[in-house]
């Protein structure tokens, strides 16, 4: 490949980090805590580990580059624990997915108005008094 047939790739190079640039300029120019103030719980997670997923790569990229064994060094460490982390976050978005809606416990709702029905003088008679008779509650009826 000719130097000439490089220019080409440079300056699309250039390009895309003019772009690049610009879309974090919030974070590069401001406060993250700034940046993340509108954005919802989960999302403000995901930023917040990807920042810190950024810095431990970079970090590992420059240890390789000045030829450290980077994959014993404690930024391989912190990789795994920000991946975690990464899994942690992917695991909540699953659950909210999964959610489902709640279910009646047919059981318990019918101890719960037979209950209410013993408290009442007209069907009080119905249950043979019951154990919340004794409570003289007054309903209104209209």
């Amino acid at each position: 490949m000719e130097i000439a047939d490089i220019f080409p790739f440079l300056q699309t190079l250039e390009d895309d980090l003019d772009k690049l640039e610009e879309a974090v300029a919030p974070l590069i120019y401001g406060t993250l805590a700034k940046a993340v103030v509108k954005l919802p719980v989960l999302d403000k997670a995901q930023l917040y580990v990807l920042v810190a997923y950024a810095i431990e790569t970079i970090i590992f990229s420059y240890l390789q580059l000045n030829g450290i064994n980077a994959m014993e060094h404690a930024a391989f460490g912190e990789i795994g624990r920000v991946r975690q982390y990464f899994e942690k976050i992917k695991d909540v978005e699953n659950a909210g997915l999964k959610r489902q809606s709640p279910s009646l416990n047919r059981a318990a709702a019918a101890r719960i108005v037979k209950h209410a029905l013993v408290k009442s003088p007209p069907f009080s008679s119905l249950f043979g008094g019951g154990p919340f008779t004794s409570l003289n509650m007054q309903f209104s009826y209209v």
